[in-house]
């Protein structure tokens, strides 16, 4: 695997979207030539760098010149520019007969869709390959009339490992079958002849379309779906009495957004990151590092191409036969610096893979011929032949049982039937069937353009804006339209799926102009983030929440032209805006400074929330969600998780982000086989359903946040403080010392007289002190195994105390630590940052008591909140006060006690009527320095106070 040709790598960073812009995001990303820069501005981590075969900078330096973004130096890269270096070699590839591959990747909104499709004027690789293709088919047919040249659509996506045919009529998961000669291919997948690339736009309509409604199906707010676009350019050429035909397989790859994960500073386990987000992406992950590490020249590198269906599916592409191109796009926001990062250095590693691509070229005769006679072979193995295993099985494969073998040749003999009849049938024939087939369809989109232009409607909003406005549902005059799921009697006028759909869920109707809803009794509606009942108009532009994941948007062409005339301009709201409008999160310019990532997640993890939520209560599975807010570790910040209490055990535990997200995958695809009547659900062991945590499982007491700023000063720190939930209840008290010490490990104290003024003259110095947890008090009995954990300063590693059972448990805790030398960076962290020390215990479960046949949705409704936003914020703030005006006083104390000692030289100049000191300038620095010192503390009590009363 060592020869070949590399993989081609380019990144592209675009301008800061409004809502970056909103949160006062600052650019951390910069390029010089093929190489690109990235730097934590929150962190402080140093400046990393990467080299590709193309950075592309198209943040700024552009002007829109009629519609078109025209650079305005040479630095702006813009859609021309991409093209001339990726997408002229893919096309040149394909005429020569080469299987190509393109990938997008990156975040979701991170600018992937507008470097692959774009918009308006600004096209996209796709569109310029495909219409670079139809006109140089239409030449060199004029050229060769005898040749044929034809191209042929297919798309398809993967979703939770299913494979979908995203034209098929149904939503049908395909089977992934493989060969010796084929490789792995989708039995089934629909392959449609296309003439132009406006059939092309308009057989992509069509995918996008069937996306949407099924992601809706799927309940999934944002599908994280992989798509994948195969054109097929197939050259039939008349050659010296022979004809040939040569093929090119052209793969356009949307990969889904990766999501945020935690670092972990390591390039190998950042690859890793995907697992906590999608099987797939961390599946293509684990397979570029095995491919690059075989392009390195290591021996026996097993490929796990096996352990994924995009993986399988993308196998040519990555591993064999395929020159493949991947563009990475990247946000070059602060906030999103994690992902941008991850996206960088997954780049970074598929850069180093190599593929060898050959010409797909035979005499055309000679491929039927051998289509034929394999299809013979097949016919006669499954009808009681000698089965040849080799045909449909890899080298590297465990073995197969023989009905996993008989389906495999089955499905290896349909596809050969369908590529012979292919190739025997005229290409015209082909051609006019499909374009018979997309008439009436073209037909519908034109009859929904006109009526969108008239008649007032809801169109669909989505995460992912490729997904807008695919799903529309009119309001004709007059009419009385009901609302619910499929299978009503009589059935509902608009028939919607999703999640927490009631059978009849409300009526919108039309008269003269006016939409009126009535809403049904316990259905879940929302308007512009309100939740509602009863009756209401709704307006042009008001946002339509109908269960947990249907988002609309309500338009009305009467009532804008007349707000238009008027002088009135609409707001246009975006998914985000309207989720954010249902978590009653304000703009960035409202969210306090290091709290915009907080914000965010929030945001993102409201509908989740209420998805999973619902998925519980349908299946009821007796366990509810919230959103939590905890203060990060380190960090005078708060971060979101997600609590996971269990109402057969009045349990709770907590989940991070990436974890809550890994299990809502597992969640959606128990839901989907509920749903579809399969039973095979309620089988799953405990140890595997999502729904379900061990309850031996460790979980988080509640915290304390210290102030370590007295060590700055050398002080000692002696605090007794509460230990507070995510809910901001009081679980007990936690005493905490820490004492500055000398070399030999004794405490510095008052009589040492070491006086330190500013803590930054300590740098160079070394800084150790001991750390006491002596013990808790009042800790709930239900908690048994309890101890403490912190990370200290750079530590990776906690450091835990012994484990107590009892309500006061005694843990004589002491460890050293240092610092040797001092450097401003630890400065800093003595400053700004705090000590968060985590009380950890094992629950002891509560049985649910005996005759309670309550279901989780009456369980919900006990306490049911109509907004997903957090239970509580926990505010790490008071705690910190607190240890800091402690610090302070000590301080004062230390500066009086100096102070006094100079008021004794002063006294003594007087009595000895000395001349060489001025009695009245050392009274002035004594008075400014005790109220400058007054002035702090009272400060601080103020805060203090002020945070009490909130």
């Amino acid at each position: 695997m060592a020869e070949g040709e590399s993989v081609k790598v380019a990144v592209r960073v675009r301008p800061f979207n409004s809502r970056e812009k909103q949160m006062n995001a600052k650019l951390c990303i910069r390029m010089e030539g093929a190489t690109t820069y990235i730097n934590d501005l929150e962190g402080g981590d140093e400046e990393k760098f990467f080299t590709f075969d193309y950075s592309y900078w198209s943040y700024d330096g552009f002007d829109d010149i009629d519609g078109y973004l025209t650079p305005s130096n040479d630095h702006y890269a813009d859609q021309k520019k991409v093209f001339d270096d990726v997408g002229v070699g893919i096309r040149d590839n394909s005429w020569n007969g080469f299987n190509c591959s393109l990938f997008a990747y990156g975040q979701t909104g991170s600018g992937k869709s507008y470097s692959i499709i774009g918009y308006g004027k600004n096209k996209g690789v796709v569109p310029l390959y495909c219409e670079d293709l139809f006109v140089k088919m239409a030449e060199l047919q004029q050229e060769n009339p005898d040749n044929q040249y034809q191209v042929q659509f297919a798309m398809l996506e993967i979703y939770n490992e299913s494979v979908f045919d995203l034209l098929a009529g149904n939503r049908k998961a395909l089977k992934i079958r493989q060969s010796k000669q084929r490789g792995f291919f989708v039995q089934g997948l629909k392959k449609t002849p296309v003439g132009s690339y406006k059939e092309i736009e308009d057989r992509m309509a069509e995918g996008t379309a069937n996306r949407t409604v099924a992601a809706t199906k799927m309940n999934a707010t944002s599908s994280r779906a992989h798509t994948v676009v195969e054109l097929t350019l197939t050259q039939k050429i008349k050659t010296g009495g022979a004809n040939m035909t040569k093929t090119s397989v052209v793969n356009l790859v949307d990969l889904a957004g990766s999501e945020r994960a935690a670092s972990t500073g390591a390039t190998g386990a950042t690859l890793k990151q995907g697992a906590a987000i999608n099987k797939s992406l961390s599946a293509l992950g684990n397979v570029i590092a095995a491919l690059a590490s075989a392009s390195e020249g290591k021996k026996k590198v097993i490929v796990p191409f096996r352990d994924s269906s995009l993986t399988m599916i993308l196998k040519n592409a990555l591993g064999g036969n395929s020159k493949t191109v991947m563009i990475a796009a990247l946000s070059p926001a602060s906030v999103n610096y994690e992902e941008t990062l991850s996206t960088l250095r997954f780049a970074d590693r598929a850069k180093q893979i190599k593929t060898k691509a050959t010409v797909n070229e035979s005499p055309t005769d000679k491929l039927i011929r051998e289509l034929k006679e394999e299809n013979d072979k097949l016919k006669k193995m499954l009808e009681g032949g000698v089965i040849d295993k080799s045909m449909v099985k890899d080298d590297d494969e465990d073995d197969i049982s023989d009905e996993e073998v008989q389906a495999r040749l089955q499905a290896l003999m349909e596809e050969n039937n369908a590529e012979k009849a292919s190739m025997e049938q005229e290409w015209k024939e082909k051609l006019e069937e499909a374009q018979k087939a997309i008439e009436a369809l073209k037909a519908e989109q034109s009859r929904k353009q006109e009526m969108m232009k008239t008649t007032p409607h809801i169109m669909n909003l989505n995460d992912d804006e490729q997904l807008c406005g695919m799903i529309v549902f009119f309001f004709e005059d007059g009419s009385e339209n009901k609302v619910g799921t499929k299978g009503a009697e009589p059935p509902n006028d608009i028939e919607l799926s999703g999640l927490e759909i009631e059978t009849s869920h409300c009526t919108i109707s039309h008269s003269d102009g006016k939409l009126l809803m009535v809403v049904a009794e316990e259905a879940k509606v929302y308007v512009n983030g309100e939740y509602v009942s009863g009756k209401l108009e709704l307006m042009h532009g008001d946002r339509l929440l109908l269960g947990t994941n249907n988002m609309f948007t309500v338009v009305n062409p009467g009532e804008k032209e007349t707000a238009e005339k008027a002088g009135i301009t609409y707001h246009k709201f975006t998914y985000h805006d309207a989720m954010a409008e249902i978590q009653n999160l304000g703009s960035g310019d409202d969210a306090q400074k290091g709290e915009e990532l907080l914000q965010q997640d929030i945001a993102e993890l409201g509908p989740m929330i209420g998805e999973v939520n619902a998925m519980s209560c349908a299946m009821d599975k007796k366990v509810k969600f919230d959103i939590v807010v905890m203060p990060e570790e380190g960090k005078r910040r708060r971060t979101a998780m997600v609590s996971m209490f269990s109402y057969l055990t009045s349990c709770s535990y907590l989940l991070s982000r990436e974890e809550f997200i890994s299990r809502k995958y597992k969640m959606e695809e128990m839901y989907q086989q509920f749903v579809e009547g399969d039973e095979t659900w309620k089988s799953v062991p405990s140890s595997e359903d999502p729904f379900v945590e061990d309850e031996n499982k460790e979980t988080t007491i509640g915290t304390v946040s210290i102030s370590l700023k007295s060590l700055g000063y050398l002080f000692e720190q002696e605090q007794t403080l509460t230990i507070t939930n995510y809910q901001g209840a009081q679980k007990g008290e936690l005493r905490v010392e820490y004492y500055p010490t000398k070399e030999d490990g004794s405490i510095i104290t008052e009589e040492d007289d070491i006086f330190v003024d500013d803590p930054d003259t300590l740098v160079g110095q070394p800084l150790r002190f001991s750390l006491k947890i002596p013990y808790a008090r009042g800790v709930p009995k239900r908690f048994e195994n309890v101890y403490c954990r912190y990370r200290y300063f750079l530590d990776t590693e906690y450091t835990t105390t012994g484990q107590v059972t009892g309500q006061n448990p005694e843990f004589n805790f002491t460890q050293n630590h240092s610092c040797v030398p001092v450097t401003d960076q630890f400065i800093d962290y003595l400053e700004k940052q705090s000590l968060v020390i985590e009380v950890m215990g094992t629950q002891i479960p509560v049985p649910v008591k005996p005759g309670d046949q309550r279901t989780t949705k009456q369980l919900m409704a006990s306490n049911f909140s109509v907004n997903q936003t957090p239970v509580a914020l926990m505010d790490p703030e008071k705690q910190m006060i607190m240890s800091e005006l402690e610090s302070t006083k000590r301080r004062a104390k230390k500066q009086q006690n100096k102070l006094i000692k100079v008021q004794e030289l002063i006294d003594a100049a007087k009595n000895e009527q000395s001349e060489t000191i001025s009695v009245a300038d050392l009274q002035r620095i004594l008075e400014s320095n005790a109220d400058s010192m007054g002035i702090a503390v009272a400060g601080l009590l103020a805060a203090l106070k002020f945070k009490t009363r909130q």
